[in-house]
């Protein structure tokens, strides 16, 4: 990527489509952009309340339980995986 040193060719993402009056590099440039990529969380912070569907671990599908994560607050650790395992 020009300017990310760090960057690597999976993050260019798709290609900017041609009636689009933004680059990928407009975009990141932007203000905007940046607040909304800068985390605005210090440790102590309360999580936000939400709740998830549960996965039976089993068959990687979801259980038909819900997981609220407002339940769990101040009882026990709660860890959050986004991403894939693929």
């Amino acid at each position: 990527m020009d300017g990310d040193p760090g960057g690597d060719a999976r993050a260019e993402g798709p290609p900017t489509p041609s009636d689009s009056p933004l680059t990928l590099a407009d975009v990141r440039a932007s203000a905007l952009y940046r607040d909304l990529t800068t985390a605005d969380l210090v440790v102590g912070d309360p999580a936000a309340a939400f709740r998830l569907p549960a996965l039976d671990p089993s068959r990687g599908k979801p259980s038909g339980e819900v997981v609220d994560l407002h339940r769990h607050l101040g009882s026990r650790p709660v860890v959050l995986i986004f991403g894939s395992y693929t």
